[in-house]
């Protein structure tokens, strides 16, 4: 089985999951409390194989106040 590595952090955001992510699995985040998620991204990002590279697809997610 195939693992991504961590995948990359937002100011004022958090995972609801922490440790293996695995291939194929999808994380969602969330703006910590007093913060609102501004897009365009939709606050998911999918662990994906792709040509035999492993990477998290692009996420563009600002939590602001």
């Amino acid at each position: 089985t195939d693992f991504c590595g961590p995948p990359r952090t937002f100011p004022h955001a958090f995972l609801r999951k922490k440790g293996r992510y695995f291939v194929g699995q999808v994380l969602h985040f969330k703006c910590q409390r007093g913060y609102e998620q501004r897009g365009p991204s939709s606050g998911t990002s999918t662990c994906r194989k792709v040509n035999g590279q492993i990477s998290w697809t692009h996420l563009d997610m600002r939590c602001t106040n």
